[in-house]
């Protein structure tokens, strides 16, 4: 009898062991969907591989597609429940993923280190954001700059501050302008009034997203006088008149500088125009009372809300955000990696250009030097966006006399069509 029962004591001890290792060795499956060109695909593929060799309890299903299919795709998985556990996501989509309830809240993640978020900027970290809840994991990061071309500069004996305002800008513009006869372009369209407002702590819209987020034209008419006063010193080029056939001929034709390109687009207009160029930050109002500046994030991984898998998957987010494995791959093929820790591991690895656009992002890291990024932009938004290329171009043209009015009316005419956008 009792031989029996240690026999059968055996059997169940075995039995257990047999099925706790089955339960150690079993298998989750996650699915993961991304956009971009092969290369990316290709880079994405062999991380996806690393990951697998170092979390081998989780097989990933890659899903890929160009940009132009991505969100149809997307739509079509969504309506038929078919979403995938990790999506990548952008900035223009994620507030209507998360509201339609598709994208899980990730703070849980960070509260309890799953997603390691030690090493990343809280300005950074905000821009995945939607109502209380954070739902995309920013994979990189770019930033508005300026470009500059530093032979101009000394052939005209200057230097540029890293962190110039307008005022310094202007007047070396039109210093370099005299020694020599290079123009350059003051931005004016809604963006450049977007940093206008940031100075001050402003947005293009509220909060509630019913109507703009400033009623002072004073705002409107400083972005149009600081067109106007480049135009009429002769070193902007009046609208319409530039020798520039592509967008990287400016720096070869006419320009000296510009203020319209992100800090991740040097090394292509530093190729496309055949000249050496350098960052400074988008200058600021000379009484500014907020950093303008923001990171913005290139891409994020969300989870999808609908996931049987949401550890695995934020298992691999974190992977994509803090292994330094991965990033000896993928380099800052998704832009420049959001941790400081990743970022100082990869700058020795990276060229020269790219290495001075991580010193950028690590000089706009420092506190004080950015601000969280805007909301996402509100339904009305192209509308507003035409009215005011219409009413910029009557300034251009010389058409207004009265820049007070003329910004005054804008501002009604906008907030009139928004208002009349939201009742929908």
């Amino acid at each position: 009898m009792l031989k029996r029962f240690l026999v059968w004591l055996m059997i169940l001890t075995l039995s257990v062991g047999m099925v706790s290792f089955a339960n150690a060795e079993e298998t989750t499956t996650i699915r993961v969907l991304w956009w971009g060109s092969q290369n990316r695909h290709d880079l994405t593929t062999k991380a996806v591989e690393l990951f697998e060799q170092k979390y081998p309890n989780i097989n990933v299903e890659i899903e890929f597609t160009a940009w132009d299919g991505y969100w149809s795709k997307l739509s079509t998985q969504v309506a038929g429940n078919l979403v995938p556990d990790v999506i990548q996501m952008d900035y223009q989509y994620i507030a209507q993923y998360a509201q339609s309830n598709v994208l899980a809240d990730l703070t849980p993640y960070f509260e309890s280190g799953a997603i390691d978020i030690s090493n990343v900027a809280d300005t950074v970290l905000s821009s995945g954001k939607v109502g209380e809840g954070i739902y995309g994991m920013p994979i990189g990061t770019t930033a508005r700059v300026m470009m500059y071309r530093p032979d101009v500069l000394e052939q005209a004996n200057l230097t540029m501050p890293v962190n110039p305002t307008w005022d310094e800008f202007m007047s070396i513009s039109k210093q370099v302008y005299e020694a020599t006869g290079r123009t350059n372009i003051v931005p004016s369209d809604i963006d450049d009034l977007r940093f206008i407002l940031r100075d001050y702590g402003l947005n293009l819209y509220s909060d509630d997203g019913k109507s703009l987020g400033f009623d002072d034209p004073k705002h409107l008419v400083y972005l149009w006088e600081r067109q106007m006063t480049a135009v009429n010193e002769g070193w902007q080029l009046p609208v319409g008149e530039t020798t520039a056939l592509s967008m990287y001929d400016g720096f070869i034709s006419d320009d000296w500088a510009e203020c319209t390109h992100w800090s991740s687009e040097l090394a292509a207009f530093q190729t496309g125009s055949g000249t050496r160029l350098e960052l400074a930050m988008y200058p600021h109002s000379s009484d500014a009372t907020a950093a303008a500046t923001y990171f913005k994030p290139s891409m994020f991984w969300s989870v999808s809300n609908a996931s049987a898998n949401k550890d695995a998957a934020a298992t691999f987010v974190n992977f994509f955000i803090n292994d330094p494995d991965c990033y000896d791959i993928v380099g800052i093929d998704r832009g420049m990696p959001v941790s400081s820790a990743i970022r100082e591991h990869i700058a020795p690895t990276l060229d020269e250009t790219s290495q001075r656009v991580a010193a950028m992002h690590d000089y706009l890291g420092q506190e004080g030097m950015t601000s969280a990024i805007m909301n996402t932009d509100i339904p009305a938004h192209g509308e507003v966006n035409r009215l005011f290329a219409d009413y910029s171009e009557q300034v251009s043209y010389g058409m207004v006399k009265d820049l007070t009015a003329h910004a005054q009316a804008f501002i009604e005419e906008a907030n009139a069509i928004i208002a009349e956008k939201s009742k929908n």
